[in-house]
This record gives C-alpha cells, sequence and structure tokens, in this order.
C-alpha cells in the first residue's frame, strides 16, 4: 500500500510540473497569435504568463527535492521491510498462524529458520528447535541445548496418562499392533506402580522377559510371542539410556533439541514426538487459550515429516500433527520444514499462515490451484520465473516471488553463560527391585 502511495504521489507532481510547463507554452502561442505586436502595458495573459514562469523554477526545485525524499522514504521502508519481516514480506505476528518452508538441500531452509527465529526473539516471544541435523548449535551463543532426555519420566501428567503416550508415540514410530499396545502399557502401569519416576526401559524389557517367561511356563504362546516381539523392539531404547551425552545448559529463550547423535530413526522420531507432548503440557498447565493469542513462543521443527507424517483424510492425525495444531490456541507459532509438501499432511498447507517454497518444484498443489481460480496474473508471474532459482511466498492470498535466501552469518548472542551437564544411566541388574526382581507378576 505504501509503495502504490509514493508511485502516485511522484506521478502527481510530475504531472503537475508537465501541466505549468503547457499552460505557459499555450499562452506564449496565443500571446503571439491574438496580440500580436506587443504594447507597453502588460495584457492579461502576459500576466499569467510571468506568473507561471516565475513560480516554474521553483515548482522544478521543489519536484526534485520531492523526488529526492521519495526516494529516500522508499529505500528506508525496504530497509525497515527487511529488518522486521520474514523474507521482507511475512511478518512475524503472523508466525502464531504457522509458516511451511519447502525447499531441496542447501536451499537456504535453516538459514530463514534462524531468521525466523531471531524476528521473533525480538518481539520477545520464546524459541524451542527440534534440530534433527545438528545443524542450528552454531547459531546462538548461549542456548540451551539438549542431546538426551528420559522419555518415561512424566511431566505435568500422571502415569496413566503418561503411558497412554508413550504406547500412541511407541505404536507410531515402532509400528506395534493392538496386542503390543496393550501389553506394553500394562506393563508401563505395573512399572510406575513399582519404580515411580525412576522407571527405565532397562526394567521395563526385564519385566517383559519375566512375563514372557511365565506366560511360556502356562502354555500362553501368543502372549509370550508379544512380549518377545515388544522387547526387541525396545531394545534400542535401552541402549540409548546407556548413551552418555552432555546438555549444555543455557537461556531458556531458545531451546535446542540436538537429534543428530541419536543413532536411529526411530529414536529421533519418538524424541521429536515426546518433546512436542511435554511442551504442550507445559503450555497447558501455565495458562488456557485465548480467541486471539499473540505469539508468545516459536516452534522450528527441521524435517517435520519424520514426525508429522502425511496421511488420507479419513485416517486419525498423528499426536505430532494434533498437538501443533492444537499450540496456536495458546500463542505457539510453528515454522514446518520439510524437502516437499507432499511430505506432509494435505491439510496444513490450507490451514497456515503463510507457505514459503524455494524453487517452484515445492509450492503445494493446492495452492497452485487457488492461484489459477482467484488470482490469475499471479500463475502468470509464477510461469514467467520458472526458469531460475526463486523463493515463492503464499502470503495473505498473493504470491511474492524473491530471490533465493541468503546464507544466515551473523550469531545471535543470548547474553547468558552456559554449564555443561553430563547424563547417562547405569546398567540395571536383573535383582533389582522390592521382590528380587523386576516385577512380581499378579
Amino acid at each position: 500500500m505504501w509503495k502504490w502511495f509514493i508511485i502516485t504521489t511522484f506521478l502527481l507532481m510530475l504531472l503537475l510540473l508537465v501541466m505549468m510547463y503547457g499552460i505557459n507554452y499555450s499562452l506564449s502561442r496565443w500571446e503571439q497569435k491574438f496580440l500580436g505586436k506587443k504594447t507597453e502595458e502588460p495584457s492579461t495573459l502576459q500576466k499569467i504568463q510571468s506568473t507561471i514562469q516565475s513560480w516554474l523554477p521553483i515548482l522544478a526545485a521543489w519536484s526534485v527535492a520531492a523526488s529526492v525524499l521519495i526516494a529516500a522514504i522508499m529505500i528506508a521502508y525496504r530497509s525497515y521491510v527487511a529488518r522486521t519481516r520474514l523474507l521482507s514480506v511475512i511478518k512475524p505476528r503472523d508466525f502464531i498462524k504457522h509458516v511451511l518452508v519447502f525447499g531441496p538441500t542447501g536451499s537456504g531452509k535453516t538459514s530463514t529458520a534462524v531468521r525466523a527465529t531471531e524476528l521473533a526473539l525480538k518481539r520477545g516471544a520464546e524459541t524451542v528447535i527440534i534440530d534433527w541435523k545438528g545443524e542450528y548449535v552454531q547459531y546462538f551463543n548461549g542456548a540451551t541445548v539438549m542431546r538426551k532426555l528420559d522419555l518415561l519420566k512424566p511431566e505435568y501428567v500422571d502415569y496413566e496418562t503418561h503411558s497412554l503416550v508413550v504406547v500412541d508415540i511407541l505404536r507410531d514410530v515402532l509400528e506395534l499392533s493392538d496386542p503390543m499396545s496393550y501389553l506394553l502399557y500394562d506393563e508401563l502401569i505395573r512399572g510406575y506402580k513399582t519404580y515411580g519416576g525412576s522407571l527405565t526401559f532397562s526394567k521395563l524389557i526385564k519385566s517383559l522377559e519375566v512375563r514372557r517367561a511365565s506366560a511360556l511356563a502356562s502354555r500362553a504362546i501368543a502372549e509370550a510371542n508379544i512380549a518377545e516381539a515388544l522387547v526387541r523392539r525396545l531394545y534400542l531404547l535401552a541402549l540409548d539410556e546407556k548413551r552418555a551425552a552432555k546438555n549444555t545448559i543455557g537461556s531458556e529463550r531458545v531451546v535446542v533439541y540436538d537429534l543428530s547423535a541419536l543413532p536411529t530413526y526411530q529414536l529421533r522420531c519418538m524424541y521429536a514426538e515426546m518433546i512436542l507432548w511435554r511442551l504442550y503440557n507445559a503450555i497447558r498447565a501455565s495458562g488456557s487459550p485465548v480467541k486471539r493469542p499473540a505469539l508468545a513462543r516459536l516452534l522450528v521443527l527441521e524435517e517435520a515429516q519424520n514426525y508429522i507424517r502425511p496421511r488420507r483424510p479419513e485416517k486419525t492425525p498423528s499426536i505430532g500433527e494434533r498437538i501443533v495444531n492444537e499450540l496456536r490456541a495458546y500463542g505457539v507459532g510453528a515454522l514446518i520444514i520439510s524437502p516437499d509438501p507432499g511430505q506432509l499432511p494435505y491439510h496444513m498447507a490450507r490451514d497456515t499462515g503463510a507457505v514459503v517454497s524455494i524453487g517452484y518444484q515445492g509450492l503445494p498443489e493446492v495452492v497452485a490451484e487457488l492461484l489459477s481460480f482467484y488470482r490469475y496474473s499471479d500463475i502468470k508471474k509464477l510461469i514467467k520465473t520458472t526458469g531460475r532459482m526463486r523463493t515463492y511466498i503464499y502470503y495473505r492470498g498473493k504470491l511474492y516471488i524473491k530471490g533465493v535466501p541468503k546464507p544466515y552469518k551473523k550469531l545471535i548472542d543470548l547474553g547468558v553463560s552456559t554449564r555443561e551437564e553430563v547424563t547417562a544411566v547405569e546398567e540395571v541388574k536383573a535383582e533389582e527391585g522390592p521382590s528380587g526382581g523386576a516385577f512380581t507378576l499378579a
């Protein structure tokens, strides 16, 4: 709007200058044609012409000054927009509606995310980053970096609720069947009753081994096979408990969950979904939903297709998708990053504040359909610019075309010192437990 106002003002001043010159020229011709020889006393036309000639230099000077001022305003405005908006288009207050970022490896998705983090911090919002590849730590000085979590430790919920969520996450990540999910839930409840908050996957596996032996002794072959299948799937989680890792404790304004050290895809997915679950509980415990929430926290979800998986419309959404959809009511926006829009649920491109595609291949089909139906001029713009790499931003019903994001080279200093915290879990022996074994079966 401001750009068109400045251009219109400049054109009106230019038109006024041309009109003054045209009137002066016309009066001169009329004087030569109708008055003939000049008399000693100036005529009315001569007086008007003299007035116009005296004003022309002043008007020209003011036009030049106005042109310089308009140019300065435009430069200052563009600089302001570049400093206060993501990719010079997206306002930080709209992060609350979620922003989708698509593009191939090395196209600038991480730089875009760090820039969004900087804008959120300037607005006083906190930032939580799920760092799939370990790329974000280098951009912050003083951030909290978590590399290991106690996945079985409940926070803000009771043991039964946490057991249900753990089973839901493991069913999604490890593809557990319904009988396996029920058996796992039953063992988790028993484990929490026996060990409380000190329950570990090692203790859970030993409980399953005892249950398997008991099932074999009573000829319950199906139950024994289910317990054995669960042991095989949970063994990797028990190994992760023994992994030594250093968590960096710093500012709470930026918390980076570095998943790059986790050895398997399943572990990374489980960590990511558990992080979202804990964050959801913490936010719900601190307040209630509001009608028009302001941005209080920004989630940067790197490689989000791994824990917000695509699905058919009739299928139940995953726990990651449900949590992200509900968090915006609590003032939490999400920057959802993925290489391709087809790897995320179809509806997310419709229900979002902005879509950023680095390269036209990453533009969701639903956005292209909307442009072709309602904004034909934008789809023509899109077709003309597909010859080279560009950034396509669908924001507030319009398509903006920008250059490729530049690499982010600054270091964001949070102004706090950090300390290292070493975490490790020792191996659990079979004789641990209140009854001499892992569990006492009823």
